[in-house]
């Protein structure tokens, strides 16, 4: 028998149709193609519903995370920023602390309870998920103990804090969460408030269809629903929200093809990822996990059954039952859901009466704010090859990366206090820039682009180029060091005039428009005389300089020309902040990086980038008698008033000015960190303002909210040496013109100072000549 023979045995039963051959041919034409299209349609709905398992419909956004926070013995708490960084976490002071995400905080004494969570390569068990107490004294931690066994644990680890989302065009935010995550409690509440029969019917509950018609019908309008759970999922993922006659048949059509296709856990756990929950800024919050995140800062699994109810109760209505917006609302409609509960016999009566009594409990709604945005713009274009934006709207991965939240905070407020400051005094609008990178990696840990990124996005830290200045002279100074010279040679700071390629004339001048002789090397560079430094920088080599920057910046290429030495070179904050590494951390070249893991959202890692490759370019016993230079600009030379602005004891420093003063520049730096500082015009006018006068002052507070002070390891073949500043020989105990200078062993101003000769020589020339 063919498949048209039934059809057409059936038509032959109405009269009106055996009669007329066309309209039978036609009707059966007509019953075809809508078995067809509804054969179709079940098919493609089938797919489409099939999607869900593989993923490719969530819409989970990417989290840019700091770098985590480590609180060791030893470490200061203030130059931490462990309260604010308490508070960005959403950590709630308390009196006793008994759940995690609190502490409380006393005189001598901070107690803990820190987050669990995931870091790659990194077991956190054994400093988090435990209350810890905290000794302090003087606002440095003293010791670390478990507070339930008294036994020291040798540091706290706090999670990192996401400073940035990247959301879909619909602009869904929402964490993935499972079933087993979920307490009981919470499931039953949206149970009993949302499907009560959904373990029993098959994607449609007949007997609520029924009882809303009635409502329905009795009203005159739509009052009631009757929606499963699993309509709801399949309205929320596949339909609009309109309500038709049309879309309910096609909505209860797939349902009952879901209910076929997944287990009911399944739908379950698809439900409380994708109901919507409220709204968060421009973002909607979709998800029993991210609602649980924004109203209790809390995971799901550790929600109370008062606040479970709550987010039950907000499902129905969430901008109707907002707790911030209408909390008496919110605070009914939670009683309602926990009187529903009793009733179905999910909870005792001593259960519900304790947890009415309860309030809200929703922690304060902070507006949100992504944190370091030039950082983030700068890290998404370095991943534009690795995953496209649309990948990271949906993936759901996790970007951990290096920026530090109290430094970037430190900087950002920093450069613009001095910026407003400084447009009070001139009619020049001026722009900034503030890079700080640790020495030893290259890890990026602030990064500010300009004064207000809502006013302009360009990311001056690593698109402006822009001349150094006096920032070269370091360059010129180690590579005459290097060959030979010490900080007690003498160098001539006479005018000096030279014929460039171009047959011009240049003739460089000090900033003082005076010269000053014959002057020592040291106090060449402490006072940044430039005719020294193009003199010095003539005999060692010009070629030899820039073999040296060529060393430290390999990307760049630098050319000989004389006016190299007095930094006609242009380079971003961030190409200065990896000049000035090496000279930070002994002589490693070292490459900025950003970025540490990259997880997708089953935490898998997509990409590694823990290993620091780093290369010594420098000598690092010439580097530390640079140094010793470095560390008297600030207490003696061009930046001798940043101990007005809070500098630490022991950081060394560099002024950079410009032609003009279109370009004020300071770097400083400890063994750890390289604080980098730029003010200018984005016109390239004139900003009438000297690296000392401008930028100096910014870096000088950021580094004193950083570091307590500086201390340098002297390698072993470097010696101290007292010499006479008049004639840099060997100054006696009691020479008031006497500076104590480091030097390479044997290359001291006599070989007796470098060790030669008799024991008792040496006893009395460490009397009246060697420190």
């Amino acid at each position: 028998m063919t498949p048209l023979k039934p059809l057409k045995k059936l038509l032959m039963h109405i009269p009106w149709v055996t009669k007329r051959p066309l309209a039978r041919g036609l009707i059966a034409s007509i019953i075809i193609f809508v078995s067809l299209f509804v054969l179709f349609e079940t098919l493609d709905t089938i797919r489409e519903i099939r999607k869900i398992a593989t993923g490719s419909v969530w819409h989970i956004p990417s989290k840019i995370l700091s770098d985590i926070t480590l609180i060791r013995p030893g470490a200061d708490i203030r130059l931490l920023g462990l309260r604010p960084r308490l508070e960005r976490l959403r950590y709630r002071r308390v009196q006793k602390v008994s759940h995690p995400g609190e502490y409380a905080w006393y005189r001598d004494h901070i107690v803990i309870y820190p987050r669990r969570f995931k870091y790659p390569f990194m077991d956190t068990s054994s400093s988090t998920g435990m209350v810890m107490d905290i000794d302090i004294e003087a606002n440095t931690v003293q010791n670390i103990y478990r507070h339930d066994t008294g036994r020291p644990v040798k540091e706290i680890c706090l999670e990192p804090e996401v400073i940035a989302k990247i959301l879909d065009t619909h602009h869904e935010d929402r964490s993935m969460v499972s079933l087993a995550e979920c307490p009981t409690y919470l499931l039953d509440a949206i149970l009993c408030t949302e499907d009560k029969r959904f373990y029993k019917h098959s994607g449609i509950d007949l007997f609520a269809i029924i009882r809303a018609t009635l409502v329905d019908i009795r009203h005159g309008s739509f009052v009631e629903g009757a929606s499963t759970i699993t309509q709801q999922l399949i309205k929320n993922m596949f339909l609009s929200s309109r309500r038709s006659i049309a879309r309910k048949i096609k909505e209860a059509f797939m349902a009952m093809v879901m209910d076929a296709t997944y287990t009911k856990d399944e739908i379950l756990g698809m439900y409380i990822n994708e109901v919507y929950m409220g709204q968060y800024g421009y973002a909607g919050i979709y998800g029993i996990g991210r609602a649980a995140e924004l109203y209790f800062d809390k995971p799901v699994s550790s929600l109370s059954l008062s606040e479970a109810a709550l987010l039950a109760g907000i499902i129905r209505a969430p901008n109707k039952y907002s707790p911030y917006k209408y909390p008496s609302r919110a605070l009914a409609r939670r009683n309602t859901v926990l009187k529903i509960m009793y009733t179905e016999s999910k909870i005792t009566r001593d259960t519900y009466s304790q947890a009415i009594k309860s309030p809200l409990g929703v922690v304060p709604l902070r507006e949100w704010k992504r944190q370091a945005p030039y950082f983030v713009d700068y890290l998404l274009a370095s991943l534009k090859d690795t995953l496209s934006r649309d990948e990271l709207a949906k993936g759901g991965y996790n970007i951990y990366t290096t920026i530090d939240t109290h430094m970037q905070s430190i900087a950002t407020t920093t450069l613009q206090h001095g910026i407003k400051n400084i447009c009070r005094r001139s009619n020049v609008p001026v722009q900034g820039a503030v890079v700080i990178c640790d020495s030893h990696s290259g890890d990026i840990k602030a990064m500010v682009g300009g004064y207000d990124y809502g006013i302009s996005q360009y990311n001056r830290a690593i698109k402006l180029k822009r001349q150094i200045g006096s920032l070269i002279k370091p360059v010129v100074y180690y590579t005459a060091l290097r060959q030979g010279y010490t900080l007690s040679s003498f160098v001539d700071d006479e005018p000096i005039s030279m014929t460039l390629d171009d047959k011009t004339q240049w003739k460089p001048r000090n900033f003082d428009n005076k010269s000053h002789g014959m002057v020592m090397l040291i106090d060449a560079l402490v006072k940044s005389y430039n005719m020294a430094t193009v003199r010095l920088g003539i005999k060692v080599g010009i070629g030899n300089v820039a073999r040296n920057l060529q060393l430290m910046l390999p990307a760049h290429t630098f050319s000989t020309n004389p006016s190299l030495l007095l930094g006609s070179i242009g380079l971003s904050p961030l190409e200065v902040s990896t000049l000035y590494c090496p000279f930070a951390n002994g002589g490693f070249r070292v490459r900025p990086r950003a970025i540490r893991f990259i997880t997708n959202e089953n935490d898998t890692i997509i990409l590694d980038n823990r290993h620091v490759n780093t290369v010594q370019v420098l000598d690092p016993s010439v580097v530390y008698i640079l140094d010793h230079a470095l560390i008297r600009v600030i207490t003696e030379g061009t930046a001798s008033k940043a101990s007005m602005y809070g500098m630490p004891h022991g950081i060394c420093g560099k002024t950079g000015t410009t032609d003009e003063l279109r370009d004020s520049w300071f770097v400083c730096f400890s063994p750890r960190e390289v604080v980098t500082v730029w003010l200018g015009n984005d016109s390239f006018k004139p900003i009438g303002l000297t690296g000392a006068e401008g930028a100096m002052p910014i870096a000088a507070m950021i580094m004193s909210s950083i570091e307590k002070r500086a201390l340098w390891n002297r390698p072993r073949d470097v010696v101290l040496c007292k010499v006479d500043r008049r004639n840099g020989k060997p100054a006696g105990l009691f020479n008031s013109y006497s500076v104590t200078l480091p030097y390479i062993q044997g290359t001291g101003p006599t070989a007796m100072h470098q060790g030669q000769g008799s024991s008792i020589v040496r006893f009395i020339h460490s009397l009246f000549g060697r420190d």
